[in-house]
């Protein structure tokens, strides 16, 4: 199996976190959680939307350094803080993300918290690539 980390300039440095933002495994560009930071790991705001927004930012990122885009997405795994509560802020930031079918495969987690207090959404994304040196 080859595996190839994909590190675009414009993410927050992960290093500390021990991850990287996404490997390219057999075919498949795997994202890791994306959260609502700029480059210097700054959160956008404190409000669903805004940290939705710039973490589907962040994935672009990543897409784009591959040579793919949100067109390309297969699967998208989301992890919601208070869902019952923000679920309505962060779909309308999906939907507009992904406004046409085919959609992709999603699954929202509603979760009690992330890494830290500040965080309220994190995005995973699955994406078909060529995985050639």
């Amino acid at each position: 199996m080859t595996r190839r980390v994909v590190e675009p300039d414009g993410l927050a440095d992960t290093t500390p976190h021990h991850f990287s933002p996404a490997i390219v495994a057999d075919g498949t560009l795997h994202v890791s959680g994306q959260v609502g930071t700029d480059e210097q790991g700054t959160y956008v705001g404190r409000d669903v939307e805004s940290q939705t927004r710039q973490a589907f930012e962040n994935v672009e990122k990543i897409l784009h350094d591959v040579d793919r885009d949100l067109d390309d997405v297969v699967k998208v795994t989301s992890y919601v803080v208070d869902i019952k509560d923000n679920y309505e802020a962060f779909h309308a930031v999906y939907r507009e993300v992904f406004p046409t079918e085919p959609f992709p495969c999603h699954t929202a987690i509603g979760v009690e918290s992330l890494a830290s207090e500040t965080p309220l959404v994190e995005l995973e994304v699955d994406v078909p690539v060529d995985d050639g040196p």
